[in-house]
């Protein structure tokens, strides 16, 4: 509820209320600030009164023994519920008993007062017992409520002792009212007095109970002072119960905590032998009198703000705050001694939130600092250090950054220094602060060296140390530790000696980046990158060098260096070797030799052999300018024959030809390129002198020099006579002919008529039986038989298959089933390609219909098959399963073959032997028994 004020509600049987008009039980008065919705949902089921067995069953109608049941629970609205309800010998007709209730509904924002002052709660003193209908319905709304003022801690001996409750029974009591609170089970209590006293009684004990009970836990507290059994109730933690009405066969009720007092009974918990910092403490103060723990309730309530509410419920945190409690009050460090990690752990956990306003534990953390210095204890100092970690996330304090330091110092030369910096990395703000300190103090340079060199220490390739230095920039502030940044370069100087490819590496340097790019971070990146250029000429091997690192050099230096302001040495001659052969390939169609001028005279017989290696590849018309370079030499000449080598093994016809045009004016003028032309067209069997295309494209070059020159390459590669009769003339031909001319005409002419007249003979062969085709058994889809009509109790529908060896299937709850001759089963496994499929628990589901027919696909192989085809023409679906089945296979589930087919409708399907034909639409598919591949056009 709203407001400040404290509701009334009232509640009994009477002539029509609030809620009805006829006679029986509603609520008859209330405040007007009451919200009726909440009097229906939350009072109504509490407004009840349960008659003690022992009076009922003798028909008792004096009122005065009947105990009252005062009620208090507290719902998810926040208010705080407390009522009372008494028994009523007679109602308005004075001939039936009833009960009469009174409520107050205690507003959230008022409810404190109630909490921290429990006899304000327990000690009511003026709940009404009846109401008058005269007055009407409405009630005021109060500002408070009437109470005595009996302090229960004076004379919580003398009522222990009248409830023969022992202190270790009571601090059982109060472990499991904690724990109910924070958990599930109820708590049932029976008490050995009088029924009269007995709601006076359970107040008095649920008030000693409150009073040790935290805060958290008061504010859900429900409690009921008397029913007439046991039972669990929603918002209600504690029940007293009726004496000698506990139904021990009741396994809902075994499993609550019962305090059965009347009959000195206790069960549901053993708490015995056990320690429990938080109950020991309670009862130290429980053990004295009138000591109230409300300092520390209040040192709780600090603690805890800012947590979960499971948090604040739990028995645990309670123990856990004993001891932070009492080590502060007490200046004695002997809890923290006896668990040092728990401590820290402690307080961890409650300064996780809202540390701020949690000083005394702040406090209490940097006290410990102080005395321990460092984490002197090898086994437990990762732990000490993460917790000091997490704890100065939250606080951040220089004693705790001046803690760690010194544990790294403590164990610089153990292997526990690494893991220790790992924890130190998972706070960015400590990691940053000792790192700078570090920095500012150069005696602990060694620290972060150590650091620095495992971090790097496993990493060889510079991809790797560029991912983890993009990881580690993630602080930037790393860019000002000097030493940082020389360790840095230092590894990647001696990785890109052993990198497999040291110019994809130093690429990779000059491409890196990070999210937030600074002017610290472009200085850093580029005397990186310069250290790592001279590292890698510094490494280069000239000879082992390939076409991309060349391509990638020129990535590198796509601003090239000025020599001039290199020095002179190795690194100078390989940047120099390694610019000319990016010239040079870069674009090998203007490759030219003054590209080479740079060099020295071994620099450059050092490049022509390595352009010579590089273009064992298939070398193509723009590379024919490199080739002359390739085989060219100091005084300009080129070793023609080596070139032609290189092409004959490298090139292709088409390549050849163009290098030849483009250097037919060398014919003329060029004796070994003229030699080594000519030995190539002559002499080598697969020159394109011997192809007719490249031939005629030869013959139409039109220098005189060129035509004159193969004239000598046709006179060359002629045949022995033509060449004869080259060297001596026409006169030798005309005797030839003179001579014997006869005899060859007679030759000519006999070979003419015998080849003119000649016929081809052919070999008789014998007469080819031709193959009758038998006529194959056809099964096309309209032959398919069809579900059955009539249904059989406990089955889906059924499908007559009526073959030879296979009789019905039939759909169940468990399963589709095929049924043979002699009554074997076989389960069919409907699967599909994809979650959706026209069955569902055996049974079709609507829309679908269903066809199927035994058949034969093969039958030298002396097994049946199975057919099945389910549509859906609303859907657009078809599914289709094909099953191969031999006898022995009863009682398995069958798994279709691999045509499991489903997709747009089927309009037809048609078996043969060994083919299955499906048609959709106007278009047709075969498959192959066993149906693993699609038939192609050329098996069709």
């Amino acid at each position: 509820m709203t407001g400040k004020l404290i509701q009334q509600q009232m509640y009994t049987r009477e002539r029509g209320g609030i809620f009805l008009s006829t006679d029986g039980y509603d609520t008859i008065a209330i405040s007007e600030g009451l919200d009726k919705s909440f009097v229906k949902k939350y009072l109504h089921p509490f407004c009840i009164y349960q008659s003690p067995k022992a009076l009922t069953s003798r028909g008792e109608k004096d009122s005065s023994l009947y105990p009252e049941t005062v009620t208090l629970f507290q719902p998810e609205t926040g208010d705080m519920v407390i009522g009372q309800s008494v028994f009523v010998p007679a109602d308005f007709t004075g001939q039936r008993s009833a009960y009469f209730m009174h409520n107050y509904v205690l507003p959230p924002n008022r409810k404190e007062e109630w909490i921290k002052h429990p006899e304000k709660l327990f000690q009511i003193n003026d709940f009404q017992t009846s109401y008058k209908m005269d007055q009407g319905h409405v009630l005021p709304a109060l500002e408070e409520t009437g109470y005595d003022d009996m302090d229960v801690l004076a004379g919580k001996d003398i009522l222990l002792g009248n409830l023969g409750i022992r202190e270790d029974q009571f601090k059982q009591l109060l472990f499991a009212v904690m724990s109910s609170i924070a958990g599930k089970k109820k708590v049932f209590i029976s008490l050995n007095v009088p029924l009269q006293e007995y709601s006076k009684a359970a107040l008095q004990l649920l008030e000693l109970i409150y009073l040790y009970l935290p805060y958290a836990h008061r504010r859900k507290l429900g409690a009921m002072t008397f029913s007439s059994e046991p039972e669990s109730k929603n918002y209600i933690h504690v029940m007293f119960y009726e004496p000698g009405t506990l139904n021990m066969n009741d396994r809902s009720i075994e499993k609550q905590f019962i305090f059965d007092f009347a009959n000195d009974r206790i069960s549901g918990l053993d708490i015995t032998g056990q320690k429990h910092e938080y109950l020991d403490f309670a009862l130290d103060h429980f053990s004295q009198s009138k000591k109230r723990m409300d300092d520390f309730f209040a040192f709780a309530e600090t603690a805890l703000s800012g947590l979960p509410e499971e948090q604040k419920l739990e028995v645990a945190s309670y123990y856990q705050l004993t001891a932070l409690y009492q080590t502060l009050n007490s200046h004695d460090d002997a809890l923290y001694k006896e668990n040092k990690l728990g401590f820290l752990n402690s307080l961890q956990k409650f300064l996780q939130v809202n540390s701020d306003e949690k000083q005394p534990l702040v406090e209490l953390f940097l006290q410990i600092l102080a005395m321990e210095k460092y984490a002197g204890d090898p086994a437990t100092a990762l732990d000490y250090i993460h917790a000091v970690v997490s704890i100065n996330q939250m606080v951040r304090s220089d004693e705790a950054l001046s803690f760690i330091l010194e544990t790294l110092n403590y164990y610089q030369n153990a292997q526990l220094f690494h893991k220790l910096w790992k924890l130190v990395e998972e706070d960015n703000r400590s990691y940053k602060a000792i790192l700078m300190f570090i920095n500012e103090h150069p005696n602990y340079d060694r620290l972060l060296e150590l650091y620095l060199d495992e971090r790097f220490n496993r990493i060889i390739r510079v991809e790797e140390i560029l991912r983890e230095l993009k990881s580690m920039l993630g602080s930037p502030y790393l860019l000002s530790i000097e030493k940082f940044k020389s360790v840095v370069i230092t590894k990647i100087e001696a990785s890109l000696k052993q990198e497999s490819n040291a110019f994809t590496a130093v690429l990779a340097i000059k491409e890196f980046k990070v999210d937030m790019a600074d002017k610290d971070f472009l200085n850093f990146k580029q005397k990186m990158f310069r250290s790592s250029v001279w590292a890698m000429l510094d490494h280069i091997r000239p000879k082992e060098l390939t076409t991309q690192d060349i391509m990638t050099f020129g990535k590198i230096f796509n601003q090239p260096i000025n020599p001039r302001d290199m020095k002179d040495g190795k690194a100078k001659d390989h940047y120099l070797m390694t610019d000319a052969l990016y010239q040079v390939l870069s674009m090998p169609s203007q490759a030219s030799p003054n590209q080479l001028k740079s060099l020295s005279r071994s620099g450059r017989e050092l490049v022509r052999e390595i352009l010579q290696q590089l273009l064992r590849v298939k070398v193509t018309t723009e590379h024919i300018p490199v080739l002359t370079i390739a085989f060219g030499s100091e005084h300009g000449d080129v070793d023609y024959g080596m070139l032609f080598k290189h092409l004959i093994q490298y090139s292709d016809d088409k390549t050849m030809m163009a290098f030849i045009k483009d250097h037919s004016n060398l014919v003329g003028i060029d004796v070994p390129y003229r030699s080594a032309l000519r030995s190539y067209l002559v002499s080598d069997p697969k020159s394109i002198w011997r192809n007719k295309k490249y031939n005629k494209e030869l013959k139409l070059i039109r220098k005189s020099s060129f035509k004159n020159f193969l004239k000598e390459v046709e006179t060359e590669t002629a045949s022995p006579l033509v060449k004869f009769f080259k060297k001596y003339g026409v006169k030798l031909l005309i005797a030839v002919v003179v001579l014997g001319g006869a005899g060859g005409a007679a030759w000519f002419g006999v070979d003419y008529y015998s080849s003119k007249h000649s016929t081809k003979k052919v070999a008789s062969t014998p007469a080819v039986k031709k193959n009758v085709k038998k006529a194959e058994n056809v099964v096309s889809l309209d032959q398919f038989k069809k579900l059955s009509e009539e249904k059989v109790d406990g089955e889906n529908f059924g499908l007559p298959l009526d073959g030879k060896q296979f009789k019905k299937i039939v759909g169940q709850a468990q399963g589709v089933i095929l049924t043979d001759r002699q009554d074997g089963n076989f389960h069919l496994d409907l699967k599909t390609e994809t979650e959706a499929s026209p069955f569902e628990n055996g049974q079709l589901k609507d829309g679908f219909s269903l066809v199927g027919t035994e058949y034969d696909f093969d039958p030298n192989d002396k097994t049946y098959e199975v057919v099945l085809v389910a549509n859906n023409s609303e859907t657009v679906e078809s599914y289709l399963w094909v099953y191969s089945i031999k006898s022995d296979m009863k009682n398995e589930t069958l798994e279709p073959l691999p045509l499991n087919y489903n997709s747009e409708v089927i309009t037809d399907v048609k078996l043969a032997t060994k083919k299955l034909t499906l048609t959709q639409g106007e278009s047709e598919v075969a498959y192959e028994f066993p149906f693993t591949d699609q038939i192609s056009d050329s098996q069709e």
